[in-house]
């Protein structure tokens, strides 16, 4: 069950992106940016793993105490946009995981999940919904992959690998994971050019959020999209990195 305000204003015929942002206040921003954000897109897929010894992992998912990297699946039963499909979050290098209120829309709430069992992120989501979006929110999150100490990541109940090829992080109001071609460079333009468009997302702002040789955040490097594509301002571009968060505000928009 939605609140009534926004079943009114989807009824008044307004797009669900501007009901929702008009209900929502600002969500603050990830302090270090996430890996994978919540929706599928359409973006360039990721190459196949390497040909790594594999094993069986058996873990209760329930029981285990979440870290980086862990990867969920998630749905929310009163979604406004029907549909039985769920989405993909992952929760980030800072231990928080960002979830989309709709399938429909790039509004999302952050909720702490590193330290935590499943049972305590899906109580907090709920809350977090249903304080500022949903009357009733019925969440089904379940952990689809862990990370692995060695690197890599590991299916629930599946097989295993010992390493990935590297890979670049989109989020926010534009999402995506991006392969680094063997032996090539992969520019900022290139993965740009391939998502899709999103009328709220900010390009004169774009972050990308790299980590150091020590482990340590490196502070971003900000570059406007915008004049970088529509300028043609080749010398804005930037070669990305193994392991780069690219964020893509959201544009601010007063909405009802």
């Amino acid at each position: 069950m939605i609140r009534p305000r926004l079943k009114s204003c989807l009824a008044a015929g307004a797009s669900l992106g501007i009901c929702i942002l008009g209900l929502a206040q600002t969500p603050a921003p990830p302090a270090v940016a996430p890996s994978n954000p919540p929706a599928t897109t359409n973006a360039a897929p990721v190459a196949a793993t390497t040909n790594a010894p594999v094993s069986t992992l058996q873990i209760d998912p329930e029981a285990r105490e979440l870290r980086p990297r862990d990867a969920f699946r998630y749905r929310i039963h009163e979604d406004p946009v029907g549909g039985s499909d769920s989405l993909r979050t992952t929760i980030t290098d800072s231990g928080e995981a960002i979830f989309n209120v709709s399938r429909g829309d790039a509004t999302y709430v952050t909720v702490k999940a590193a330290g935590r069992r499943l049972a305590e992120v899906r109580a907090d989501l709920k809350q977090r919904l249903e304080s500022e979006y949903y009357v009733v929110a019925t969440i089904d999150l379940n952990l689809e992959s862990i990370a692995l100490p060695q690197g890599g990541t590991a299916e629930i109940g599946g097989v295993t690998t010992q390493s990935t090829v590297p890979t670049v992080v989109v989020f926010d109001a534009m999402q995506g994971e991006f392969a680094i071609p063997d032996g090539q460079p992969l520019m900022l333009s290139t993965i740009m050019l391939k998502l899709p468009s999103n009328q709220f997302a900010n390009r004169k702002k774009v972050e990308i959020q790299r980590v150091g040789p020590d482990g340590k955040a490196l502070p971003p490097i900000k570059v406007n999209v915008d004049d970088l594509l529509l300028n043609n301002n080749r010398s804005a571009d930037v070669e990305l990195k193994a392991g780069d968060r690219i964020r893509v505000p959201r544009r601010v928009i007063f909405g009802l």
